[in-house]
């Protein structure tokens, strides 16, 4: 039983003490007790009806990605030689972390042409600037080095492979000396500012689902808010459901790519709703109502109920703001019936 309907009850039985006297009988007692609610009222407890801002969430399964993620890929098949940074670390664009063999014959070959188109290059740069050969002889020199140059930097970019975007390696799929083929993943980079979760929305569903809609994720530092980005026209034909996108600025809030998570997002929301336990309604076969207090008496009320969220709803017909809601001592309680209000419930 819980303290507030052990409160009610000491209060009748209160009541019933100061009016009931000793050597009655069972049915004596039963019926001194209908004359002090008669008399004194039922005890009951009231709360001040205030507006308050209500939401309903539908919640998705779905994966945490960093919105600006990037992953590199082996280009040839070789032995990884150095790996040049380690899970968490922040590295910059274009900072080398992974280095295969140098000895790489088609990466000498590309250096060797690099080398002597440039050489060329430079000879040809020096006659043509003292009239000893033809623009064309000297054009024909430049495309020559642009091309070698161009092949020595791709080749280069596949011996040392950089990071593609500023962030933090969240993913390291090789270790040195690892034989890896063309099309291996070997590092993922995240900026870890801002994730994005994609969720499947039920045709059902879908409708109730609008971008801009508030959203949160709940982790082990607390809620963190998003909101909706993206709400798809078309379903997915495998997952026979609408793909939408839900973005959050997670920054140092513990969020992490790769992190699974339910996605909560709001599908309504009144910022200034009346709002009633389940607790507080009486319920007649389909109907519901709930009682006020008005000049010491209960008045009922028959509700139109709104949206419901768990143990709570929505009333948006029936009741007024700042109206006495009869909270508790409901049982039994009828229209017009005399009601004693007790004091509130100590809070813990």
């Amino acid at each position: 039983m819980t303290r507030v309907r052990l409160g009610l009850l000491a209060l009748a039985a209160l009541l019933l003490a100061s009016c009931g006297s000793a050597g009655k009988g069972k049915g004596d007692e039963a019926k001194s007790m209908e004359q002090i609610y008669a008399e004194e009222g039922r005890p009951v407890r009231t709360r001040s009806l205030e507006p308050e801002d209500f939401s309903v969430y539908l919640k998705f399964p779905s994966t945490l990605r960093a919105k600006s993620e990037s992953t590199a890929y082996s280009s040839l098949s070789d032995v990884v030689r150095e790996v040049k940074a380690a899970v968490g670390d922040r590295v910059l664009r274009d900072q080398v972390l992974v280095s295969f063999d140098h000895g790489n014959p088609n990466y000498q070959q590309a250096k060797v042409s690099f080398e002597n188109a440039q050489a060329a290059f430079e000879r040809s740069s020096a006659l043509f600037a003292e009239a000893g050969i033809s623009k064309q002889d000297f054009d024909n020199a430049r495309m020559r080095y642009d091309v070698a140059r161009a092949s020595f930097k791709s080749m280069s970019d596949m011996i040392d492979v950089k990071a593609p975007i500023d962030g933090y390696v969240t993913r390291l799929n090789v270790r040195p000396t690892e034989n890896v083929k063309p099309g291996a993943a070997l590092f993922t980079i995240s900026n870890q500012g801002v994730y994005e979760a994609r969720i499947y929305v039920s045709a059902e569903e879908i409708d109730q689902v609008k971008a801009g809609a508030r959203a949160r994720v709940q982790n082990g530092g607390g809620p963190v808010e998003g909101s909706v980005t993206e709400v798809s026209l078309i379903m997915d034909p495998d997952k026979k459901a609408f793909p939408v996108t839900v973005t959050f600025a997670g920054g140092g809030k513990g969020l992490v790519s790769g992190l699974s998570v339910d996605v909560a997002v709001e599908v309504y929301r009144n910022p200034a709703a009346l709002v009633l336990a389940r607790k507080e309604l009486v319920r007649t076969g389909g109907a519901y109502a709930a009682f006020v207090a008005k000049g010491g008496a209960a008045e009922r009320r028959e509700l139109v109920l709104g949206r419901e969220r768990g143990l709570e709803f929505e009333v948006v017909g029936g009741l007024r703001p700042k109206e006495e809601l009869v909270s508790e001592g409901l049982e039994g309680l009828a229209d017009g019936a005399a009601i004693k209000v007790a004091a509130p419930a100590a809070k813990n």
